[in-house]
């Protein structure tokens, strides 16, 4: 009965051990934030775009594009820019916002581009391009930042609200030798309503 006792108090006390090391190593704290909202909102594509197969996916077609008809950010060729509409409804809780923006969050989609940093990084077999935002003024945004997409929430009187998000898409040159094939991406957007 004591043999026992003793090997129950040997493996108690290496359990102890082995815990006291495990709650030793990689302390830390989750923090987390959020806001709560009452307004309800769809995001649904216009002109330029359309509704992709996935629901909050929206499909851009960039076009059949050569390399010839693009440039560098620098240079600001936008002939080949695909523009897009997006048209946010809100059916609830509108009354409270005047604004509502757009924000990119491009890490969380196919990443930046290896070679600059401001443009979204391309899946697929072509080389030597990115995928350029261009803003509501048709300027070229920098990805990597905190550039937004903003626009009037226009009240319907009953609670709801409409808007129109106006902006464009373009294939940029990132300096790396170029290669034909498929150029696709994907870039998460979050609407933040003020």
């Amino acid at each position: 009965m004591k043999k026992i006792s003793l090997s129950l108090a040997v493996v108690a006390a290496m359990g102890f051990t082995l815990a006291g090391t495990a709650n030793a190593a990689n302390n830390g704290r989750l923090v987390f934030n959020g806001t709560l909202t009452d307004i309800t909102c769809d995001i649904g594509a216009g002109a330029g775009a359309s509704a992709g197969s996935n629901p909050g996916d929206i499909n851009v077609d960039l076009g059949n594009v050569s390399f010839a008809d693009i440039g560098r950010f620098a240079d600001n060729k936008l002939e080949t820019a695909s523009p897009i509409q997006l048209l946010v409804t809100c059916t609830g809780g509108a009354a409270a916002y005047d604004t509502v923006t757009m924000r990119f969050v491009a890490r969380q989609g196919s990443g930046l581009d290896t070679r600059d940093q401001r443009l979204l990084r391309t899946t697929g077999a072509a080389d030597g391009v990115g995928i350029g935002l261009l803003n509501s003024s048709y300027q070229l945004m920098d990805l990597s930042g905190n550039e937004t997409i903003p626009a009037p929430l226009i009240q319907d009187g009953a609670g709801g609200a409409t808007a129109e998000l106006n902006f464009g898409a373009v294939y940029v040159l990132n300096t790396a030798a170029t290669n034909p094939g498929n150029a696709d991406g994907f870039l998460p957007f979050v609407m933040d309503y003020q």
